[in-house]
Formats: C-alpha cells, structure tokens, sequence
C-alpha cells in the first residue's frame, strides 16, 4: 500500500475512533519506510492522545516543532544514552536521506553522540549496532542452535527411556 493511501486510511480510521488501528497502521509503515517524516509526526500525534510523552518525544524526534518535555522523556527513557536513542529512533539509511535540515542534523547530532559514547564509527543500517558486526551480532543464532541442540537430546533421552519401560 502507498504511503499516502495508508495515511488515508488512518485518517479514516481516526474519524471512526479506532486510534489503535491507526498507531498499528502507522507502526507498520514505519517499519517498513523509516524516513516518512509525516507518518512520525503523525504517530506522534497519536501517542499524545494517550498522553505518552516518551513514544510521542520518540516520534516527533526529527521534527522541527517538538516539544521539548517529550523529547526529555524519551531520552530519559533510554538512559539518556545516544546508542540507545539512534537504535529507538528505527532510522535506516543517510542523514542526507532526511526530507528536511532539521533532520538531518538531528540525525547527525544523534550519530555523533552515539559514536562518541561507543568508541567506533557506527551507522543508521545497523541500527546503532557496530559496522562490520560482531560476534555479538551472531549470539541469537547460536543460542537457537544450543536450545535445539539440547531439545533433540532430551528427545533422544526421553525415547530411549520409553523404550527400556517397553523391553
């Protein structure tokens, strides 16, 4: 679905009342498209409804009029850690892919700052993760291997069991 089409249809939604189809509608195309400065501002909107300051400073991050109590009780929330805000922020690609200045020297600002607190050169595509990755990066897939690893042995374990009650 188009980005406008989508953005209709959470106008739609909101005039039937049904926020929480519209946040879930504007969730989705921001995972999907990161740099949609209008969904952000919008789902920021939505988070003020709710009275949630730290996803609606999370959102409006990048735009040029937010409100500053916001943008506190999102930092606040992530640790007022800059890694922590650049990976919150789901930004992917260039600052210089940015729609507008504002952003992207927000967008710089954050990176530098998360840089700095990091010791290494990161980047938006990794989510604040490292360049290059780590063999921390791979950890959830070797747990995944260990955890199937020791079901197929107690399986082993069970059905040998099961046999010797039989025999």
């Amino acid at each position: 679905m188009s980005v406008e089409r989508t953005l209709a249809r959470v106008e739609e939604d909101l005039r039937s009342g049904d926020v929480t189809m519209a946040r879930t509608r504007l969730q989705s195309l921001l995972t999907s498209k990161p740099r949609e400065l209008d969904a952000r501002e919008r789902l920021a909107d939505l988070f003020r409804l709710d009275g949630n300051q730290v996803e609606a400073g999370r959102w409006s991050y990048l735009s040029e009029h937010r409100d500053p109590e916001e943008v506190a009780a999102f930092e606040k929330a992530c640790g007022r850690n800059p890694v922590r805000v650049m990976r919150a922020l789901r930004w992917r690609g260039s600052e210089a892919a940015a729609a507008t200045e504002v952003a992207r020297r927000r967008l710089l600002e954050v990176r530098a700052s998360a840089e700095a607190k990091a010791g290494r050169e990161l980047d938006w595509s990794s989510g604040g993760r490292e360049v290059g990755g780590s063999w921390w990066d791979a950890a959830p897939v070797i747990g995944c291997l260990v955890g199937g690893l020791a079901l197929a042995a107690l399986v082993v374990i069970g059905a040998v069991t099961v046999i010797g009650w039989i025999v």
